[in-house]
């Protein structure tokens, strides 16, 4: 997932509020993306009591800054994950990836959330100047996996048509803040209550959670910790962390000029295209990359 502002003039939960007193709950959850509110609807759903919080708007974190490529496999390639984890951990990867896109799916016909959920093909393409045996190393840990995957030459992007390719069927995009706003209002209906512009100060674990914030004290029997970058450990994650600056550009492109479909190369960092339905003649085509390499600790 990465950044993009398309998305920004949806308004997740325009009913929550800062804390204003100290709250007891199940469960609270930390971080209102869409990790954070899924895990409150998935708990809300088995008659647990949640709470959801965050430091800012609700749904206002990477989330709403997603491009929303709804894709199984691992962007950075299933052959590098089967290096650096194995195969077994690949295959799993792919199978928990996923389940949790037919969730997305699931969830959206049950509770009516018009959010252009559709089905689309995904297209790994040849980087350029790339040798094209990346493809097929790629192809072989792709099947490996589990996943259906074709190989085919070219895709419709200027530049691109003789590339070798990979097609991933059955892959997913979706408008993310409008699914949010849908599942905030079916966590409602659950019970589930959400906080926001209250950042938390600590977390402590005795008999109970509790949580210390700006503006009071979260008491509960578990806490879920779902915000972008951990705030529960100084040291296991961001020791092992570099910055990484993305980019994302929406355009208006005449409809029909592209197929609908989702689009990123093997280049490190690798470059990503898909389409999100506009107006009238129009639709948006979606564009980003990197503007520096990946490197971690």
């Amino acid at each position: 997932m990465r950044s993009t502002s398309l998305w920004m003039d949806t308004d997740v939960a325009p009913n929550a509020l800062p804390q204003f007193q100290n709250e007891t709950c199940d469960v609270v959850v930390i971080g209102s993306g869409i990790a954070g509110i899924s895990t409150a609807y998935e708990l809300a759903t088995r008659k647990l009591s949640v709470i959801v919080i965050d430091r800012k708007r609700i749904g206002s974190g990477m989330t709403a800054r997603t491009t929303a490529h709804l894709a199984p496999l691992c962007d950075d390639l299933m052959s590098e994950l089967s290096k650096v984890r194995g195969k077994d951990i690949a295959k799993l990867f792919y199978e928990s990836q996923a389940a949790a896109v037919d969730r997305i799916e699931e969830i959206q016909k049950i509770e009516k959330i018009a959010c252009d959920f559709r089905r689309l093909d995904g297209f790994l393409f040849q980087g350029n100047g790339m040798p094209a045996d990346v493809i097929d190393i790629e192809l072989d840990a792709v099947r490996e996996s589990g996943a259906p995957v074709h190989r085919l030459v070219g895709v419709p992007l200027k530049g691109c048509e003789d590339r070798q390719v990979l097609r991933y069927p059955d892959q997913a995009t979706f408008h993310p803040l409008k699914y949010l706003a849908g599942l905030v209002w079916a966590c409602q209906r659950l019970g589930v209550r959400f906080i926001s512009e209250t950042p938390v100060e600590e977390i402590t674990e005795k008999a109970t959670v509790t949580v210390r914030t700006a503006r009071g004290i979260i008491s509960a029997g578990k806490a879920v910790v779902a915000t972008n970058s951990p705030i529960s450990d100084r040291f296991a994650l961001h020791t092992k962390m570099a910055p990484y600056r993305s980019y994302a550009m929406a355009f208006a492109i005449r409809k029909g000029a592209i197929p609908d479909a989702l689009y990123w190369d093997t280049e490190d960092p690798y470059h990503y295209v898909r389409l999100q339905p506009g107006h009238g003649t129009n639709d948006f085509v979606i564009v980003g990359g990197a503007s520096q390499e990946r490197r971690s600790g």
